[in-house]
């Protein structure tokens, strides 16, 4: 369990293989479902700021709608970039693709029919 938290929903709120947004301290929270497990992320897509929340998934990544940045959803990191040529793959790419870094992931729990994230990182600097 998490030391510090706030409960932001109920557990039913968010259902299986689904996307919810929460504004917290003026933070856009992305919270989701994935095959059962939870996980909260910034809304905000790394490489150019776009909602996250518009994207889709693809196994455990979470893809921006814009670009097709591919992020786990449980470690955050950038794994994988849609192709803009039909010969390349992801990473033949420029490797100024990767500069973009990863999701950030905020520290969430399930219990008591609740939702809680970690109430100490959501007033840390984003």
């Amino acid at each position: 369990m998490i030391p510090e938290t706030m409960r932001i929903c109920n557990s039913g709120d968010i259902k299986d293989n689904s996307l919810r947004v929460f504004t917290i301290n003026n933070r856009d929270i992305l919270v989701g479902r994935r095959n059962g497990r939870i996980f909260a992320c910034s809304n905000s897509c790394p490489h150019r700021g776009a909602s996250l929340s518009k994207g889709h998934f693809s196994g455990n990544h979470l893809v921006c709608y814009m670009h097709g940045y591919e992020y786990n959803i449980f470690t955050g990191s950038l794994e994988n970039m849609k192709s803009w040529k039909k010969e390349d793959s992801w990473i033949e790419q420029s490797p100024n693709w990767r500069k973009s870094g990863n999701l950030r992931l905020y520290k969430i729990d399930e219990h008591d029919n609740g939702i809680f994230v970690d109430s100490v990182q959501l007033t840390e600097p984003a």
